[in-house]
């Protein structure tokens, strides 16, 4: 992530940044709240942000649907006996282990559904866990393609980090997405890997909430894509009200590249500080970084990074300041920075994989701690 001193050779961008102070005090206040048992106030509405170095601390949303929070006590037990596809990932049950043993830290769980797409013996949930505390947050999500592992490996391993930051400030972990594509190795709920002959329905598609280009007052597509696309942005959009998201990074993983970038959706685009920051945490853990030129969806990249795309991914939903819900505009989560990590996983063994994925989320959490010394 792009903050000084602690992000190799682009850290000097991170290092003074008023941007990384303003998300501490935004901690320091949800903290303070805590103590003398109030919330912190977030007025109901959104105000245009000038920059990341002036974004307020106060988050602004509105309700966006009538549910509950988080639920204190879920009741999710690990799945047990599932095959996992045996490439070095970790069985899947040691990774629910590892997410739920958040909740002996006081954090919440909450079953967002049991994904069970054809051709599947047995569903599977899909959690979301909260912090103690609710406020302006930050988003970790992974595993939406069911052939990257990292990124839930990764949360598995650095999972005390992310304890130790929610001890701190407000923290939202959607750590496996798609746990049957995880389990199975299947990129997308319908079909095992990209093509560009088969529609793959994919458990992060947004299109049935984002506003068509044609038709602002009309979503881009009349219907989720599945289930599951459903439940998790529903989810999202309700999640967002009481730990509405600063900062959204999800963990991918690419099998048709050799070099990786990061996507910065977010409304810095390539500029921002923490984007900057990660190209070098990955280049520091021995990833190879593509610094210019394409993608193999033809966006343009610049110094490692691609600023925002329209591609109906949940990280456009992220970063929308506006969604479509029901024939009706209401406001979106519209963090501040979203990153999407794409690590080129056929150049890389799974293990550097891991680790470079794990030290993001360590740098990231550091960085974000808001008794960190410094500027």
């Amino acid at each position: 992530m792009k903050i000084a001193t602690t992000l190799g050779s682009r850290t000097r961008h991170f290092n003074g940044d008023a941007a990384i102070r303003a998300v501490r005090s935004a901690g320091r206040e949800s903290r303070r709240a805590r103590r003398s048992g109030d919330s912190p106030r977030l007025p109901c509405h959104h105000s245009a942000m000038r920059s990341f170095r002036a974004f307020s601390t106060a988050f602004l949303l509105c309700a966006a649907l009538p549910l509950p929070g988080l639920a204190q006590d879920s009741g999710i037990s690990p799945p047990e006996g599932v095959a996992t596809h045996d490439d070095g990932r970790a069985p899947i049950e040691s990774l629910y282990r590892a997410y739920l043993g958040l909740v002996d830290r006081g954090w919440k769980a909450e079953l967002v559904l049991q994904s069970q797409p054809v051709g599947t013996a047995a569903a599977l949930p899909v959690i979301a866990l909260g912090s103690p505390a609710a406020g302006p947050a930050i988003w970790v999500l992974a595993g939406i393609h069911g052939e990257e592992p990292a990124g839930p490996n990764a949360i598995a391993s650095a999972i005390d980090d992310i304890a130790r930051l929610g001890a701190k400030r407000p923290v939202v972990l959607l750590p496996l997405l798609n746990p049957q594509g995880y389990a199975r190795n299947w990129r997308y709920l319908n079909v095992a890997v990209y093509s560009k002959d088969i529609d793959g329905q994919s458990v992060g598609d947004s299109s049935h909430l984002l506003p068509s280009a044609d038709d602002p007052g009309q979503p881009r597509q009349p219907a989720a894509s599945s289930p599951e696309a459903d439940a998790i942005t529903s989810f999202i959009l309700r999640l967002a009200r009481d730990y509405p998201p600063l900062v959204s990074i999800d963990l991918h993983e690419d099998n048709l590249i050799d070099e990786g970038y990061v996507y910065s959706q977010g409304k810095e685009g390539e500029k921002d500080a923490l984007a900057i920051g990660a190209v070098g945490v990955l280049r520091e853990y021995g990833v190879p970084i593509k610094m210019a030129g394409q993608t193999r969806f033809d966006e343009p990249i610049r110094d490692g990074i691609i600023g925002p795309v329209v591609d109906s991914s949940i990280d456009e939903l992220m970063s929308a300041p506006r969604v479509l819900v029901g024939g009706r505009e209401i406001p979106g989560p519209a963090a501040h920075t979203v990153l999407v990590f794409e690590t080129p996983a056929a150049a890389l063994p799974l293990e550097r994989r891991v680790a470079a994925h794990a030290a993001l989320i360590r740098r990231l959490a550091a960085l974000l701690d808001p008794d960190r010394a410094g500027p």
